[in-house]
C-alpha cells in the first residue's frame, strides 16, 4: 500500500523515576476514532544500546500501520549495564500499565483526538535485542493488558542455552557496518556501563552506512559473544557461560541458578500467538532462535506463523552489500496480513 503521510510522534515519559520515554504515532487513516488497535514496539540494539527512534527502527511500522488505523507506540527500556534483566522486565510491566491506563498524559493526548487504546487489541513487537522485552510481554501473565499477538523480527532469546550464546563466538565479521572498539567495550564492562542508568542510546547510520552509537555500547554485544559471557551478564552469574559451554544442551538448564531461570523467558501455555521473521543467514542472532520459539509454541499447540527469509543476514539484509534481501513488499505484506487477521483491521 502507498503511504501519503508519515506521522511525527509525540513523546511521553512513562516512568518518571528513570525518565524512560515512549513515542506515540497516531493513526492517519481517515475517519478513525474511538478504541483503536495498538502496536507496542521495542527497539533493537543487543539489549545494550539503541533508542525508540534511531536507525534500527523498522520503517514500515511507523509508516504503514498508522495508515491502517493502528496506534504505534515505540518504547525505550533500561539497557543492560548497569541495569539488569529484571529491570527490563519491570519496564515491560510499567509501559503496558501506562499504555492501558486512562489516567496518563498519553490517554489525555489520545482523547483530544477522539481516540483511546483498545486493551483487547494490543500487539507487542520486538526487533533483535528488543525481542527480549517483547517476549516478556508475550509470555508473562503478569503483564497487563495482555497482548493479543507478538511480532518477532530476527529476535534474540529463542534459546539462550544454545552454543551460540554460551560458547565464544566472533561476531565481528557479521558486523561490518559497525566499528568495534575492544578497549572501549572492556572499559564499559569494567565500569558497569559507566554507572549511569541508560535507556536511550541512539544508533545513527551515516552516509557511509556505518552505524555509530555515541556511547560505544553496542561493542558490549560483540565483546560478550567473543568471550562467551552473554548469559553471565544477562543473568548476573559470572562464569555461567563457561560452565554451560562444557555441558550438553539438554543439561544446561539445570546449571542455571533457580532464581535466574525466569529471566530466560520460556514459552508457556499462556503465550500469545506469534509471527516470526528471520533471515536464514543471520550471523548476529541465529535463525535457530526463532525456530526454537516456533518449536516450543507448537509443542503447546499455540498459534505461530513464520517467514524465514532465504540468504538474509541480520536485519534481512545481504551479508556483503547490506542491501535488502528477498521481496521486502512480500515480507511486509505477510506481517500486515497477520496483523489484519489478528485485530480485524481492514482498509
Amino acid at each position: 500500500m502507498s503511504v501519503d503521510y508519515i506521522p511525527q510522534p509525540k513523546t511521553f515519559v512513562y516512568d518518571p523515576k528513570h525518565d524512560t520515554k515512549l513515542d506515540a504515532y497516531l493513526p492517519t487513516k481517515y475517519g478513525v476514532h474511538g478504541k483503536v488497535p495498538t502496536l507496542v514496539h521495542f527497539h533493537g540494539g543487543g539489549i545494550v544500546t539503541g533508542s525508540r527512534n534511531d536507525g534500527f527502527f523498522i520503517p514500515f511500522l511507523r509508516e504503514e500501520l498508522p495508515a491502517k488505523g493502528i496506534l504505534v507506540i515505540s518504547a525505550d527500556y533500561r539497557l543492560l549495564l548497569p541495569s539488569t534483566a529484571d529491570d527490563i522486565l519491570q519496564d515491560v510491566h510499567t509501559v503496558f500499565h501506562y499504555v492501558g491506563s486512562h489516567h496518563t498524559k498519553l490517554a489525555q493526548y489520545l482523547s483530544s483526538a477522539n481516540l483511546s487504546v483498545d486493551p483487547a487489541r494490543i500487539i507487542v513487537s520486538g526487533a533483535s535485542g528488543g525481542n527480549y522485552p517483547a517476549k516478556a510481554a508475550a509470555t508473562l501473565s503478569s503483564v497487563v493488558p495482555r497482548p493479543l499477538g507478538w511480532l518477532d523480527f530476527y529476535g534474540e532469546g529463542g534459546d539462550w542455552l544454545s552454543d551460540f550464546w554460551v560458547k565464544p563466538y566472533d561476531v565481528i565479521p557479521h558486523m561490518a557496518y559497525y566499528k568495534y572498539d575492544e578497549a572501549k567495550a572492556e572499559e564499559l564492562e569494567r565500569t558497569k556501563g559507566g554507572g549511569k542508568v541508560i535507556s536511550d542510546s541512539p544508533v545513527i547510520f551515516g552516509t557511509d552506512l556505518v552505524a555509530r552509537d555515541l556511547d560505544n555500547r553496542f561493542g558490549l554485544f560483540a565483546h560478550w559473544l567473543k568471550n562467551g559471557t552473554t548469559l553471565d551478564n544477562l543473568l548476573l552469574s559470572p562464569g555461567l557461560g563457561a560452565k554451560l559451554a562444557q555441558t550438553p544442551h539438554s543439561e544446561r538448564l539445570s546449571l542455571v541458578p533457580a532464581d535466574k531461570q525466569h529471566l530466560l523467558l520460556p514459552i508457556t501455555p499462556e503465550t500469545c500467538p506469534a509471527y516470526l521473521v528471520h533471515g536464514t543467514a543471520d550471523g548476529m542472532v541465529p535463525v535457530e532462535d526463532s525456530k526454537a520459539i516456533e518449536r516450543d509454541m507448537k509443542e503447546f499447540g499455540l498459534r505461530v506463523g513464520t517467514d524465514y527469509v532465504g540468504g538474509a543476514a541480520h536485519g534481512l539484509r545481504d551479508p556483503k552489500t547490506r542491501a535488502p534481501v528477498g521481496s521486502t513488499p512480500a515480507i511486509v505484506q505477510g506481517v500486515l496480513k497477520w496483523i489484519d487477521e489478528l485485530v480485524e483491521v481492514r482498509q
